[in-house]
């Protein structure tokens, strides 16, 4: 059973397509790099993280982003199906080169905690990766449908995180309403034994805030 209540990628792979027709001369703050999810005050808490271990994580991100900028200002002169499919290839890499980067500055529980975070956070989004496909043992059928049900959460986060910046207490019950939609969704998406394993990977569910609520 999916049993999470994160606040899911807000979509980093749909998000980011909104931001990438801005000119590829946008400031740093507007590029959709992958959230740093340290940097939500809720898991840096739960992470125990010192503040020698912020600064590093910091300085680390903003290495890594400055790697990845140029490739990512490039998005912006691609279709749109293309650049869907390149922005999954370059998250999976710019995450995968991040991840090598802390692994110096977490301890083995924050490391291994931190991946179940960031598969929580992302919920569908997460299933984009290649080995969590295989290790889930994904259909041919569940890949194909994987990027509706991105699209899907994308288009509810985004309704949710507007109706949350002016009005609350609608937007946290939009973001209940949400979280009971998307359980159905994942319960008919995966199969039983994919929820076992699916419930190893990520851990002791965790409860993510909503965005508007926590001024990220």
């Amino acid at each position: 059973m999916f049993r999470l209540h994160a606040l899911g990628s807000v979509c980093v792979l749909a998000w980011s397509m909104s931001l990438l027709a801005q000119s590829a001369k946008a400031p740093a703050s507007t590029i959709p790099y992958p959230q740093p999810l340290y940097r939500m005050t809720d898991v840096s808490k739960s992470l125990n993280l010192t503040p020698e271990q912020m600064t590093k994580l910091n300085s680390l991100t903003e290495a890594t982003q400055n790697r990845y900028r140029s490739d990512y200002e490039k998005l912006g002169s691609l279709n749109e199906t293309e650049r869907y499919s390149r922005m999954k290839d370059l998250n999976r890499q710019y995450n995968a080169d991040w991840t090598k980067s802390s692994r110096d500055v977490f301890n083995e529980n924050q490391r291994n905690r931190y991946q179940q975070l960031n598969y929580q956070y992302e919920g569908f989004n997460s299933l984009s990766d290649p080995d969590a496909q295989k290790r889930l043992n994904l259909t041919a059928d569940q890949v194909k449908n994987l990027q509706e049900h991105s699209n899907w959460s994308y288009q509810q986060l985004q309704d949710i995180n507007r109706a949350g910046a002016s009005d609350a207490t609608k937007g946290n019950q939009l973001y209940r309403d949400y979280w009971t939609a998307r359980q159905e969704r994942w319960n008919k998406y995966l199969t039983p034994e994919q929820q076992k394993i699916w419930n190893e990977m990520a851990g002791d569910p965790y409860t993510f805030q909503p965005s508007f609520t926590t001024g990220r």
